[in-house]
C-alpha cells in the first residue's frame, strides 16, 4: 500500500494526538528493565521498530543498575531483526534476561512489522509482539525481619506468563515518532500453594527523536521517551546527543527525578558498533551505590546480496 505525498503536517498532528490520548494523566513495582541507551534496544518495547535498518541487525545490552546495592537490578538483552524481501515486513526476536532481589525473569518475544509508504524514505510502521515471560522468585532464600511472615513462605518456582503488545512508528532518515503497548496481559501470579502473590501491571511508552546537522561533520540528536506503567511513577527520558565524523557519539540523559547519564558510542565501521553509558541516581540521597553502567553492542549484515541501507544510522 502506498500513500502518495502525504501532507507531513496531517501525519504528524494525529500521531501527537494518538500518544497524548493513550496515556492517563494519573499514575503511581517497576517489573521491566529501564535502559538508558533504549535506542540500541528499542526493538524490546517497540515491534514497529523490526526491520527498520533494512539488513539483519544483531544487538545486545547489558545494564548493572546500583552497583553495590544489595539486590539490585541486573538486566539483559539481544534482539535481532531483519526486513524481508520487500522492506514493507520487517521480523524480530527480543531475548530478555532480568534479576533484581528474589526475582528472576526471562523473556522470549517475536515481532512483526508492516511499513506504509507515505513518501520516499519516509514510513508508518505497524508492529505487533507476542511472546511470553517465565517468573521464578526465591522468597525462602531472603533474611527476613520476621522468618514468619506469611508474605514470603513460598517461592514461586517456574511461572510461563503469555503476552502480546503493539507499537506504531513513523519514521524517516532523520526523525522518529511512535508509541506502544508491549504487554497488554495483566498476568496473576501464584506461589506453590496457588496464593496471588503478584499481578502483572500495563507499561506504555511514547517516543521520538529528530536529526539536526549544525555543522560539518556534525549532528545533535535530541531524543526523548516517557515512560507510562499503572501503580508506579512515570518516567520521562530528556536525552541529547553529539555524532562527529559519523563515528563517535557523545550524549547526556536526564530522567526527571530520577537519574542522569552520560553515553558514549563509537562506530568502528559501518557494521559494527560500541557503547557504554554511567548513571547516578538523584531520587534518594542515602541509597549508597556506585552508579549503574550499560553496555552495547550492535551488528548490522550489509556483506549479502539484499544489503541495502533504507534508514540511517542515527536510530
Amino acid at each position: 500500500m502506498k500513500i502518495a505525498h502525504l501532507p507531513r503536517s496531517i501525519v504528524l498532528a494525529a500521531m501527537v494526538i494518538v500518544l497524548f490520548s493513550a496515556f492517563p494523566k494519573s499514575v503511581k513495582s517497576q517489573q521491566d528493565p529501564i535502559y538508558t541507551q533504549y535506542l540500541t534496544n528499542l526493538l524490546s518495547i517497540q515491534p514497529a521498530y523490526a526491520g527498520i535498518s533494512g539488513v539483519l541487525t544483531l544487538s545486545a545490552l547489558s545494564r548493572a543498575q546500583w552497583v553495590g546495592w544489595e539486590g539490585a537490578p541486573n538486566s539483559n538483552t539481544f534482539t535481532m531483526h531483519f526486513p524481508m524481501k520487500s522492506f514493507n515486513v520487517g521480523l524480530g526476536l527480543s531475548i530478555v534476561n532480568d534479576k533484581w532481589g528474589p526475582i528472576l525473569q526471562n523473556g522470549l518475544y517475536a515481532d512483526y512489522a508492516y511499513r506504509i509508504i507515505l513518501r520516499p524514505r519516509e514510513y508508518l510502521a505497524l508492529g505487533i509482539k507476542a511472546g511470553f515471560n517465565t517468573y521464578h522468585a526465591r522468597f525462602t532464600d531472603l533474611e527476613l525481619n520476621d522468618p514468619l511472615d506469611p508474605s514470603f513462605a513460598q517461592n514461586v518456582d517456574f511461572k510461563m506468563l503469555p503476552n502480546v503488545g503493539f507499537g506504531v512508528l513513523w519514521h524517516s532518515d532523520i526523525f522518529f515518532l511512535g508509541m506502544s503497548i508491549p504487554k497488554f496481559f495483566k498476568n496473576n501470579i501464584v506461589d506453590d500453594s496457588d496464593k496471588k502473590v503478584y499481578r502483572e501491571i500495563l507499561h506504555a511508552y511514547a517516543m521520538g527523536g529528530y536529526v539536526f546537522s549544525v555543522a560539518d561533520n556534525v549532528k545533535l540528536k535530541p531524543t526523548l521517551l516517557y515512560r507510562w506503567s499503572e501503580q508506579t511513577p512515570s518516567y520521562i527520558d530528556l536525552a541529547a546527543n553529539i555524532l562527529l565524523y559519523e563515528r563517535v557519539w557523545f550524549g547526556a540523559t536526564y530522567r526527571l527525578k530520577n537519574s542522569y547519564a552520560l553515553s558514549f558510542q563509537f562506530n568502528v565501521n559501518a557494521q559494527l558498533r560500541f557503547g557504554y553509558s554511567f548513571d547516578l541516581t538523584t531520587f534518594h540521597e542515602n541509597m549508597i551505590n556506585s552508579g549503574t553502567h550499560e553496555f552495547t553492542i550492535n551488528y548490522e549484515f550489509h556483506n549479502t546480496r539484499r544489503a541495502k541501507r533504507y534508514t540511517a544510522r542515527y536510530f
